[in-house]
This record gives C-alpha cells, sequence and structure tokens, in this order.
C-alpha cells in the first residue's frame, strides 16, 4: 500500500484562522487515516483517490458555525452548495432524523457529500452498514479530510459505488446480500437531485434487478445448504481418485470453444455443430448431453451443478462418452458422477479442506455460477479458449418455446399428445405457466420476446461475466435475448473466421494422476476424526443451551447470574478450539444463522442493558444453539454414509 502523505490543501491554508475547531493539521490526519482504510477495502479507488491532486478535489470552505461545506457545479452548470453555508451538521442530523426510523439499520445513501450524513447515521444506529453510491471522487476525497470514517471503512460498514455499470455494482452489492434481503432504506441527498443526475438514477433502476438476483442466491443457498453438504462428502471417491480443472488450465490456450445450451434455438444449429468438434472445444450443459450423443457429435466436456438426483437422467444409459469429460461443482448430486463412465473434474471445496485437512488433495477452483451454463463459460475460460462462442444460450423462449425441439421432456408428454394437443401447445403452455414472472426484452434482432425473472437473473450475470472476460463473446444462437458485451453473428459466419484449424488429437489427455487408495485411507482417518470432534461439539453445545435456560430464570438476580455466566463463557472459550468445525455445523445450519442475524439487528446497542433486553438476547442466543444442535445431528448422520463410501471405493 503506498504511503499516505499528510496533505497539503491551499483552501483549507487558506480558510485555517476562519475555523479554529477544523486546523488543517486535524484534517491532514483524518485523512490519512480515512485513506489508508480504504485501502485495505477498496485499494483501487483508494490508489485513485490518492493520485488526485487537491487542486482537482472538491473545494471546502467554511461555513458560519465553524464546520466546512462545500460547492459544486450541478448539471445545469450552476453553482450549489453539497451543505448547509451555515449549520451543515446541524441539518445533517435534521436530514437523518426526518426519516423513518427502521430496525434495519443498512442504508443506500446517493451522494457522500462531506460525510457529515454518514457520521451522523454511525451515532444514530449501532453498526450502520452504508452503502455510498457517489461518482465524484473529488467529492469523496473532500469527505475523507472533513469527516471521522476509518472505522466505519476498516469494519467494511462504509463502501463506496462510484461506477453504474452493471457489474460493477453486482460485485459490491453481492458481498451485503444478507443484509440487503432483511431490509435497507434509501438516502437521498438533496444535492443528488441536482449533481450526476442520470448515474444515480441509472443506480436506483439497477437495483431491484439486483435484489431479485440477490433473493434468487440466497433461497438457494437456504434450501439446499445440507443437500451441497451431503453431495459434497458422497462425491468424496470421485474427489480423492480423479485429478481437477488445475490439469486443465491454459489447456486449449487461443482455440475456440463452443458452449451448448439447452434454449430453443439449438434445434437449428445441430447439423452445422456436429461438423465443428474436430476444430472447436465443445463444452455442453448436461440437458444436452445425450441430444448430442443422438446425433454423433461427442462434446470435449460436459458440465454438472445441479443438486437433484434428477440430474443422473441426463446420463444414464447414454451409451459410452468417448473422450469427453464431466467437469462438475462438488455440490452436484453423486448420482450423476456415479452414472458418468468417463473421466471426471470435480472442483475444489471448502468443506473437503475443513474435513480432511491434511488429507485433502489439492484442486483447482472455477468462479461459482448460478447455471450449467455459467460454469461452461468459466470453465471455457480457464482451457484459455478464444473466442468462445455461444450457441443454444436464448435466455428467453424464442419462438414461443421452452425447450428446443427432441428434449427427453417430450417423452413425458407423450401420453397426452393428440391433434388437440400438440408439442408447440404443451411448450406454449409450460411458458405461460409463468406469467406472473414475465417480462419482455429486445431479441437479437430487437424485436420483443418473453423471459422470466429467474432467466433475466441469469441474463445478468452472463453479462457482468461478459464484460469482465479476457476473451471474445460471439453470439451465435441466431435468437434469444440481446446480452451486452457479445457480438451477434451466425454460427456459419463465426466457423468460417474462428474455426479455422484442427485441434491437436491430444489436447486433453490427462497429465495428472489421481489419488491412491493410501491416500484415500488417510481421508477415513480424517472424517473418522472429525465425527469424534463433533461429538464434542455437540457436548458443549448441549451445556450451553442449557446453561441459557437457567439464565431465563436468574435475569432478575444479577450475582446469581454472573456465576452461571462465568461458565458460558468457558464453553465459548472451549468451542473456539473447534473454529473449523463449527464454521461447518453453522454453515450446515443456515436458518439459524440469519435468524441470528437478524435478531442483531433488531436488537441494536440500546442505550441500557434491562431485563427485557437481556430475555431477548437469551432467547436469541437459545434459538441459535437449537439450530446448531440441529446441524450436529445432521452431520453425525452423513459423516458415517461418507465414510462407507470412501471405504466401499477403496475396496
Amino acid at each position: 500500500m503506498p504511503a499516505v502523505a499528510a496533505p497539503r490543501n491551499p483552501t483549507l491554508d487558506r480558510h485555517a484562522a476562519a475555523s479554529d475547531a477544523e486546523p488543517p493539521r486535524l484534517l491532514a490526519s483524518r485523512y490519512a487515516r480515512n485513506l489508508r482504510a480504504l485501502y485495505r477495502i477498496q485499494p483501487d479507488l483508494a490508489l485513485k483517490i490518492d493520485r488526485m491532486p487537491f487542486a482537482s478535489a472538491v473545494q471546502i470552505e467554511p461555513a458560519r458555525s465553524g464546520d466546512w461545506t462545500a460547492r459544486v457545479p450541478a448539471d445545469d452548470g450552476r453553482p450549489l452548495y453539497v451543505h448547509s453555508r451555515y449549520q451543515p451538521r446541524d441539518e445533517a442530523k435534521r436530514f437523518v432524523a426526518s426519516q423513518p426510523q427502521t430496525e434495519a439499520p443498512t442504508f443506500i445513501v446517493f451522494g457522500t457529500g462531506l460525510g457529515y450524513t454518514l457520521v451522523e447515521l454511525q451515532h444514530r444506529y449501532h453498526e450502520a452498514i452504508m452503502l455510498v453510491v457517489e461518482p465524484e471522487v473529488g467529492l469523496i476525497k473532500a469527505a475523507l479530510c472533513v469527516s471521522e470514517l476509518h472505522e466505519a471503512i476498516e469494519n467494511c460498514r462504509l463502501v463506496f459505488l462510484t461506477s453504474s455499470d452493471r457489474a460493477a455494482l453486482h460485485e459490491v452489492l453481492f458481498r451485503y446480500n444478507g443484509h440487503l434481503l432483511l431490509g435497507f432504506q434509501q438516502f437521498v441527498h438533496p444535492y443528488a437531485n441536482r449533481v450526476s443526475r442520470e448515474f444515480h438514477q441509472a443506480v436506483r433502476a439497477a437495483l431491484p434487478d439486483f435484489l431479485a438476483f440477490g433473493k434468487m442466491q440466497m433461497m438457494t443457498l437456504l434450501r439446499n445448504a445440507r443437500v451441497t453438504d451431503r453431495n459434497i462428502v458422497m462425491n468424496l471417491p470421485h474427489y480423492m481418485r480423479q485429478p481437477g480443472v488445475e490439469s486443465l488450465a491454459g489447456r486449449a490456450a487461443g482455440y475456440p470453444a463452443i458452449l451448448i445450451a439447452a434454449g430453443p434455438s439449438l434445434a437449428r444449429q445441430l447439423d452445422l455443430l456436429c461438423t465443428l468438434r474436430d476444430r472447436a472445444v465443445i463444452v455442453a450443459v448436461q440437458t444436452v448431453y445425450k441430444l448430442l450423443l443422438s446425433r454423433g457429435c461427442t462434446p470435449h466436456f460436459v458440465t454438472s451443478l445441479d443438486y437433484h438426483e434428477v440430474s443422473s437422467q441426463f446420463f444414464r444409459d447414454a451409451g459410452e462418452s468417448g473422450d469427453c469429460i464431466l467437469v462438475a461443482e462438488p455440490k452436484a448430486t453423486w448420482h450423476v458422477a456415479d452414472a458418468f463412465p468417463g473421466r471426471k473434474r470435480i472442483l475444489h471445496s471448502d468443506l473437503v479442506d475443513d474435513l480432511l485437512r491434511d488429507a485433502a488433495p489439492r484442486r483447482g477452483s472455477l468462479k461459482a455460477g448460478s447455471t450449467v451454463a455459467h460454469l461452461s463459460l468459466y470453465l471455457a475460460e480457464h482451457l484459455g479458449c478464444d473466442p468462445i462462442i455461444l450457441v443454444g444460450q436464448d435466455l428467453c423462449f424464442s419462438d414461443g418455446l421452452y425447450y428446443p425441439p427432441g428434449m427427453p421432456i417430450e417423452q413425458t408428454w407423450a401420453p397426452e399428445l393428440s391433434r388437440f394437443c400438440t408439442i408447440e401447445m404443451k411448450q406454449w403452455e409450460r411458458v405461460v405457466r409463468g406469467r406472473s414472472i414475465l417480462r419482455r426484452v429486445p431479441n437479437v434482432h430487437g424485436r420483443e420476446t418473453y423471459t422470466d425473472d429467474q432467466l433475466f437473473t441469469y441474463a445478468e450475470q452472463f453479462q457482468a461475466d461478459f464484460a469482465a472476460s479476457r476473451s471474445r463473446i460471439i453470439h451465435a444462437g441466431e435468437a434469444g435475448m440481446r446480452l451486452a458485451h457479445t457480438r451477434c453473428m451466425s454460427l456459419e459466419e463465426a466457423a468460417k473466421t474462428h474455426c479455422t484449424h484442427t485441434l491437436p488429437r491430444e489436447l486433453f489427455a490427462d497429465q495428472l494422476q489421481g489419488q491412491s487408495d493410501i491416500q484415500t485411507d488417510r481421508a477415513v482417518e480424517a472424517l473418522e476424526a472429525r465425527l469424534e470432534e463433533l461429538r464434542e461439539v455437540r457436548a458443549i453445545a448441549e451445556e450451553t443451551e442449557s446453561l441459557l435456560g437457567r439464565l431465563m430464570d436468574l435475569i432478575e438476580r444479577p450475582d446469581d447470574f454472573n456465576r452461571l455466566l462465568a461458565r458460558v463463557d468457558d464453553l465459548r472459550m472451549r468451542m473456539l478450539r473447534h473454529d473449523r468445525l463449527y464454521k461447518i455445523v453453522v454453515e450446515a445450519a443456515p436458518v439459524a444463522e440469519l435468524r441470528r442475524v437478524s435478531a442483531d439487528r433488531s436488537l441494536g446497542a440500546p442505550q441500557r442493558e434491562t431485563p427485557d433486553t437481556a430475555r431477548r438476547r437469551l432467547n436469541r442466543d437459545r434459538e441459535f444453539v437449537r439450530g446448531f444442535l440441529d446441524g450436529c445431528a445432521f452431520l453425525e448422520g452423513l459423516l458415517p454414509r461418507a465414510i462407507a463410501r470412501l471405504r466401499s471405493a477403496s475396496a
């Protein structure tokens, strides 16, 4: 981190005598503390601020109160003060006080000003989370001089959003997804309605789409947390015995990739796709795997990440896999890896590292995606492919279809089909079943088409990924939603332009061997050790839950309460010795953790502890411990199954 020097600001020097309360030396020291904290949390922004000369920053002026104010040009060119010229701090207090009270202290603040509002929010709300939308870096620099913000920045309770680019917004907002979904409040500084108005409007317009995406991610996490853990540990035989994607890094650098998804437009491209396997890396989502095999086009890779056992139907009775490699997230149901007869690459898992410790093999990872199509993109980037050509990536209901013709779902519909109920009618029925979440979007030809909220959120993530990708992205579906940061062309044109060289025959031949039986045996020993440790952790939690119940009866007897509380503190210290296993159990009980966070926000930081607040805190802790014990019971049932499966695989 660059050294933060004490700034010399001509404006501060000029007005030093007029502001005895804030001499330039204090402002310089405050700026240095704030900037040092910002370098730790948002280093790119900190460097940009550090390099900006003070003469280019927003110039501050003394107010009559002895505080500071600042004048900026409005969008219409007229000068505008961001704060009162008389009592700017009092103005900020009145502004915050005029807003509705909230028990969810997460705020999206449009406009930094000189930071007075942010300081007041910190005073008014315990550990307030402040996401500040401000495109004017010079104003942020001035605020770092005037207001004490370093503690909130260091604790990640204050972050600046300086770009309206959706990818940049999603990257920052996703870190605070849980807080936002528990509730937030928007503050709009009056000056923000006249300065950079279009920027602020763009961010406000992007918020609903992010919240829809964030809600879907959170619901998926809560609903599938234990399914995820179960799938990961049951995938351990494959995880241990075959290498991961680390053996594929850069293997196809400079060669084109064709990513095949299950959009309706895929049917138009199948014949041409079958001729391109020798000239492009074919990466298919699991949904189209059987369809491609039936057309004589074996993909080089097939991707899987779905939790449910039903995904195994895409691989059962599919026949020989040839040289195709399955790349799966560890959370994918183990039935998929069991059903796939060929080579497999299971991605890295933190849970495996925490369970196996020193016995865990080193495995490569890819960015987490919402769908197998996202995983296919990240795999192609990992391989070094350029360009990346999208086929069947419609993300909408092209031609009124939900699935491309020839998919397995048509076999399910077969008994219902007649001249009065056609496949086209069943397809449209599947689309309109979600009429409450349908929305219109432009397609690649500029005409309107239908998509739904789920597909739209997938498109949001894709467009953020495309913006950040080093590879050229070509949308060659000839149908589907218009996606930013892509070039549209036909698959035929893309093939003639980019698929011009034959791939080496041994491009994806194995270079690394899997783990030996000895290493598998070490994994079994590690799981047995975790199971014994889990029994000790559960005993600590059971005693804690019992003590919390007794403390409820002692709230009115402080001496007895404090003596018993000392025993609870001892148990807490014992639990800290098992921090990695504690994390595993908490992740297996995400609802309990979410409820605790919600309760903490509701309780806040009362001015004084009363019997009522003490009782509420004990209730919060007791509910969490009960959820924790439920997580322990789940893992105690799961780990023996994983041990048996590993032993069976090495037999």
